[in-house]
């Protein structure tokens, strides 16, 4: 006989480790695109370190859900689970980006500047791109970590790591907003501007797959459909929906036509806070509407 019941295996602290992936990975790839273009050097300096770090925070999470060091260094020394588990794989992605993504970012600064390149050099450039293509593998590949478990509709869904892939970028844009309103005279009103562009962009693209997520498993089947259920809460109404999606395009939209200074940072500042939150509160919500079929 079949049951259906809610899974409780994962909570806030995958949320928090998948939220933390995400958006570091997304916070160093637009800060290596900014330093390959020489744009926004000073805050593309700093979001480069940034997003390792706050990678190496989510692992700490992860590795704090696992509760074992035993079972954590069993991802690391089990090669054959490599071509098999998600989890193996991501193991390595983050912990390659995190290694990569420092190697890249630390000569920007006095202490580590006796490293033999820099981030412009070639060697360093080289670095860099690594980097990069390991911050998208970071960013994606949670979505495929729940996307394999087929006993949970809701998350066995192509679309799962389109939607996290761009959450991911979409909280990274935030971060450097944050980071530039530390500095704004390095952006001015223009280089918010364009980074509102991009917020933009990635808000609208959100928009659309979480609706096209939503549609793809409303469709899936029974379980599928309960999963639909729990996702219709106030957290993921209110938080995901209206203050981390609608709120934030619509003040997107308004910023950039704004060009008094004071008025545009602290629109910025409030889209960055309420897109990171929107964040967090999408991937809780995944989480926990999942919906698994047991047989009994």
């Amino acid at each position: 006989m079949a049951n259906i019941e809610r899974q409780q295996s994962w909570g806030w602290i995958i949320a928090v480790y998948v939220f933390l992936a995400g958006v570091g990975g997304g916070t160093f790839l637009f800060s290596f695109i900014l330093n390959a273009t020489g744009m926004y050097q000073e805050v593309a300096r700093i979001g480069a370190l940034i997003g390792p770090l706050l990678v190496l925070i989510g692992t700490f999470c992860l590795l704090f859900d696992l509760g074992s060091i035993s079972r954590a260094y069993r991802l690391f020394t089990t090669p054959s689970t490599v071509l098999a588990s998600w989890m193996t794989r991501g193991s390595w992605f983050l912990a390659a980006f995190i290694i990569v993504g420092l190697l890249y970012a630390l000569p920007a600064y006095g202490a580590f500047q006796w490293l033999p390149w820099s981030q412009t050099s070639g060697l360093g450039l080289g670095i860099g791109i690594v980097a990069a293509i390991l911050s998208v593998l970071v960013v994606v590949y949670p979505g495929f970590l729940f996307g394999v478990i087929e006993s949970i509709p809701f998350w066995n869904t192509p679309t799962l790591p389109l939607l996290f892939f761009l959450s991911g970028l979409d909280t990274g844009i935030a971060v450097l907003d944050i980071i530039a309103l530390s500095m704004p005279a390095s952006l001015g009103v223009a280089g918010f501007h364009l980074l509102g562009i991009g917020d933009l962009v990635f808000l609208i693209l959100l928009i659309i797959t979480l609706g096209a997520y939503i549609e793809v498993v409303r469709q899936s089947g029974v379980t599928a459909s309960a999963s639909i259920r729990l996702l219709k809460n106030p957290v993921f109404i209110g938080g995901v929906v209206i203050l981390g999606l609608l709120i934030p395009l619509a003040m997107v939209i308004s910023s950039l036509f704004v060009y008094n200074a004071p008025t545009l940072y602290t629109m910025v500042g409030i889209i960055g806070a309420f897109v990171l939150i929107g964040g967090l509160l999408l991937r809780y919500s995944v989480i926990r509407a999942g919906v698994r079929i047991t047989v009994r």
